[in-house]
């Protein structure tokens, strides 16, 4: 046999199944450059030295492996369809004397095709756009342009040798589809399913009860805290609930169609109805993936933009005033108390060198113990890395103790306290009775200051754990009570706090030097004192940051909705061509009986619309009742406008409700043509 021989098979083969191959060779070429893309922002150094471009980068190098993955899996899917649709011509191949050898080396010269495609279409796009790209994401994330273009080696190397990685498992599985099938199997595999599948209610009672628990996770949730380490659980268990419950409901669904006369004995009705019901138990993972991207795109881009566009926001409530100093120091010493108005004066001294006016000055000191609380009791307890596996994080929390005359003179207030009293308060939904108990000594609590926790520290309100500010006659003495307790490794709970925050009246550059200034001031002078954290921050220069990571993660989520979206495409229009070659001996035989070109348009639009409703539906469900767990993980951000989400939230449904309707126009016209 000639060289050539097999390649020219290869070649053939693609050609004729153009239609099947065309979007396949699309997502492939895409998919290589927006890998290509994020790679050249995350690797190839354009963000060094820019305010913030560490975030930014580290945003793109999470988003290359999300790349690597999905394209593993979505790529294996649709070579698996390919493969699927093709069966019937390798079974001919075989009956005609091929051996598994050589539909092998067809396979892999298609694979080599393909790569090519792939690898050379997607470098020339993503060279081609990366600048581009790059313009948007530095105006996203507000850092300077780069006017030079450049071509990274490594980015292209890598994408290279990840992609060349995934073509090599996906020439392995498609090997896997055709060598171990018999001819006979190959040659009838567009003949398998035909048999009226059953209704599975076990299957679809599991689903519910998946969908049912991620729903109740989502929507119980309280604490930011618990959404942290519950969400992914909420996500995966909605997943398998959406895949079970679609596989197995709409095989039900057309069940209760076909019993219901009126609607079922209809021309419009009768043939969809009967189409959808032998395989709707095939296509059921199909409609189930489209839902679940549908509902990582309207997630992800509600939650993004959400957060880039409430950047400021979420930057005001973490850092109110324009400076801020920290310091932090475990273990009990008498001494610290009057450190901290040291340090106080220090700063002061300090800032007024530099120019500053000191405005909104407050700075305090605070003692603090962590533990697990209930019933208003905090047990400090906690021995073992045992205990750890056993505890509700709902339920931790850290109490705060303040002088009432350190709480007084600096926020304004006139307040007072008798020994074993005391003042609380707390920015998170804690109940807390008429006495707390803290250790093994109870306080009576003559007064709630909730409303007054935001003023005192702006960074409880964005805390994972819940703050619960107590306000006592002396702090000092209470935190005696507390040097007995350690954690499992021997190192004491109690730990002192110094907060200092003021305004300059100073403009941005002289804020972000004065910060730098006091940062290297202050662990200077507690460099001896070994303390465990200390350090000083202005609002200026974390704005880099802020607006990095919430950009990053908007510029991030747009290409990755892009590959998404684009992944539903080709799967609706894979799930259209496949079921109209199916379709189109039906539908001839129907109109060799007297269906008309119009009756079959109509039964067609019947068949679409039940089948295209359903994962768009659920998806905006799925939205609509994991919005609150989202919007607790964008409590920890700072961002607590839950009308903002509202509104992005309706702005990508509506959006991608007007995409989808496209895509549907589009794929049932397709289908409409090969069974017409």
């Amino acid at each position: 046999m000639k060289l050539g021989f097999y390649p020219k098979m290869a070649a053939n083969g693609m050609r004729k199944n153009g239609r099947l191959y065309a979007p396949y060779l699309v997502t492939c070429i895409m998919m290589v450059a927006v890998y290509y893309i994020l790679h050249f922002l995350g690797y190839s150094g354009i963000m060094d030295g820019m305010p913030g471009g560490h975030t930014a980068t580290d945003m793109m190098q999470m988003g290359t492996y999300i790349m690597t993955l999905f394209g593993l899996l979505f790529l294996f899917y649709t070579q698996a369809t390919l493969i699927k649709g093709r069966k019937k011509e390798f079974g001919l191949y075989s009956i005609l004397g091929m051996n598994r050898f050589n539909l092998g080396r067809i396979l892999f010269f298609e694979t080599l095709f393909t790569w090519a495609v792939a690898i050379f279409g997607g470098l020339i796009a993503g060279i081609g756009i990366s600048k581009l790209a790059e313009l948007g994401f530095t105006k996203l994330i507000e850092v300077p342009v780069r006017y030079a273009f450049s071509v990274p080696f490594t980015s292209v190397i890598m994408t290279v040798v990840t992609y060349s990685a995934i073509f090599l498992l996906i020439y392995l599985n498609s090997l896997r589809q055709v060598s171990f099938a018999s001819p006979i199997e190959l040659v009838t595999a567009d003949k398998a399913g035909e048999k009226p599948p059953k209704s599975n209610w076990l299957t679809g009672v599991l689903g519910l009860a998946s969908l049912g628990s991620g729903y109740y996770i989502a929507l119980k949730i309280q604490q930011p805290m618990s959404a942290l380490m519950w969400f992914f659980v909420a996500v995966i268990l909605i997943m398998i609930g959406t895949y079970l419950l679609l596989i197995a409901g709409s095989v039900i669904l057309c069940r209760m169609l076909q019993k219901n006369r009126n609607y079922y004995y209809q021309t419009n009705h009768f043939v969809s109805v009967s189409s959808m019901a032998y395989r709707m138990k095939r296509n059921g993972a199909g409609l189930a993936s489209i839902c679940i991207l549908l509902t990582m795109i309207l997630v992800m881009m509600s939650s993004t933009s959400a957060l880039y566009t409430g950047a400021e926001q979420c930057l005001n409530v973490r850092y109110p005033n324009e400076i801020g100093a920290f310091a932090c120091k475990y273990g009990y010493d008498e001494s610290l108390e009057d450190l901290g108005e040291k340090l106080d004066a220090d700063l002061k001294a300090a800032a007024e060198e530099h120019g500053a006016e000191i405005m909104n000055n407050k700075t305090y000191y605070e003692w603090s113990i962590s533990g697990y609380f209930d019933d208003s009791k905090l047990d400090v307890t906690l021995n073992s890395k045992s205990d750890l596996a056993f505890i509700n994080y709902d339920k931790v929390a850290q109490i705060l103790f303040i002088d009432v005359d350190v709480y007084n003179r600096v926020f304004g207030y006139n307040e007072t306290v008798a020994q074993g009293e005391a003042l609380v308060g707390t920015a998170k939904d804690i109940e807390i009775g008429d006495v707390i108990t803290i250790g093994d000594v109870p306080f009576k609590v003559t007064k709630r200051i909730d409303d007054r926790i935001e003023e005192i520290d702006p960074a409880a309100v964005v805390s994972a754990s819940p703050g619960i500010f107590v306000i006592v006659k002396d702090a000092g003495e209470v935190a005696k009570n507390y040097t007995k307790y350690a954690d499992y490794d021997g190192e004491p709970m109690l730990a002192w706090f110094w907060d200092c925050r003021f305004d300059t009246g100073l403009d941005a550059d002289e804020q972000v030097a004065l910060a730098a200034t006091l940062d290297n001031l202050i662990k200077e002078e507690l460099k001896p004192l070994d303390f465990d954290n200390c350090y000083c921050e202005s609002h200026e220069a974390e704005r880099g940051d802020f607006v990095s990571t919430f950009g990053g993660l908007f510029f991030l989520g747009i290409l990755l909705s892009i590959i998404f979206l684009m992944s539903c495409v080709i799967i609706m229009y894979y799930k259209q061509v496949s079921e109209g070659f199916e379709d189109q001996s039906r539908f001839d035989i129907m109109q060799k009986v007297g269906m008309t070109k119009d009756e079959i348009r109509k039964s067609i639009n019947s068949q679409m619309l039940t089948v295209f409703l359903i994962p768009i539906i659920l998806a905006c469900i799925h939205l609509a009742v994991v919005l609150p767990i989202v919007n607790k993980l964008l409590m920890l951000f700072g961002l607590f406008d839950i009308p903002r989400l509202i509104i992005t939230s309706s702005v990508c449904v509506l959006i991608c409700g007007i995409v989808y309707a496209v895509i549907y126009r589009v794929t049932s016209n397709a289908y409409y043509r090969i069974v017409s």
